[in-house]
């Protein structure tokens, strides 16, 4: 059975914004009901407020999508039959300014599984994912509308299932979990491979043979790529010296830490936030 693509994969120009197109397209869906459906402006308002809320504006300040290529995705989605056009404005053609949308079933199923695929997704999609599933999600299948037949039951347990907020959370910490562990490895790694080095270094080792040392503790993450003793004897000598030196105690310092400590402080929110989905708890007690 051929894959039916994905938003990001028909979209190029939108991929690294997908999260917050297909959630700003479901918003828009539902905000649209009483009025007939809903424009390309109101995919880009819906867009725009939810980096908002993620401080994308502050972080990612360049971040945005124009109302062309707005277009073009409701275009290429009335294409796969995820939306229509109301009143069967713009089909074989341009469509005209102002041409509002709806989107199918099939496409509020499959935009709502897109946005709930958040296989190591950066927290802040993961967080925002969650709480708009907590908002919306009930008020956005309350309005489906389109293609028959009707969306089957096991279809709708799906979505509930893939946007519950609680798996949502889990998944984000469990990526976070092997997030963290992979650190911890390499702040450990780091550790040994400083000190074999300087215990070679002061035996006179060369640099070739505190590389094959380096490469026997198996630390390493991209040997696959390129080993490790063609990369450093490929470097300059006074590159060289610094990582030989240096360059394992720095990157332990001031990355693989403070990244260690971040994974665990967000791995202390995530299990937090679990708790207080379960009980109820409001979030700012």
């Amino acid at each position: 059975m051929t894959r039916t693509p994905s938003l990001a994969d028909r979209l190029g120009h939108v991929t690294a914004q997908a999260t917050f197109v297909q959630a700003a397209l479901l918003a828009a869906h539902g905000a649209g009901a009483r009025s007939g459906g809903f424009r390309a402006s109101d995919v880009r308002f819906f867009f725009l407020l939810f980096t908002n809320w993620a401080e994308h504006d502050v972080t990612r300040p360049s971040q945005d999508i124009d109302l062309t290529q707005v277009r073009r995705t409701l275009e290429r989605l009335c294409r796969s039959r995820w939306a229509e056009p109301m009143d069967g404005g713009g089909r074989g053609g341009k469509a005209p300014r102002g041409q509002r949308y709806v989107l199918t079933e099939l496409g509020v199923v499959s935009l709502a599984e897109e946005l709930a695929d958040l296989d190591r997704a950066p927290l802040d999609e993961a967080l925002f994912v969650a709480c708009f599933a907590s908002s919306y999600l009930e008020a956005v299948l309350a309005r489906v509308r389109g293609q028959a037949p009707a969306l089957s039951t096991p279809a709708r347990r799906r979505v509930a299932r893939m946007l519950d907020p609680k798996r949502i959370l889990r998944e984000a910490r469990r990526s976070t979990a092997a997030v963290l562990a992979d650190l911890e490895e390499r702040v450990h790694a780091s550790r040994v491979m400083d000190e074999a080095a300087r215990n070679a270094l002061a035996n006179a080792a060369s640099a070739e043979e505190v590389a094959r040392r380096w490469e026997s503790l198996g630390s390493y993450q991209l040997h696959r790529v390129r080993p490790l003793t063609e990369v450093l004897l490929g470097l300059p000598d006074d590159l060289k010296r610094f990582e030989l030196e240096k360059g394992m105690e720095v990157r332990a310092r001031l990355l693989f830490v403070p990244l260690a400590e971040r994974a665990r402080a967000d791995l202390a929110l995530l299990e937090r936030l679990e708790r207080q989905l379960l009980s109820g708890e409001p979030a700012w007690r």
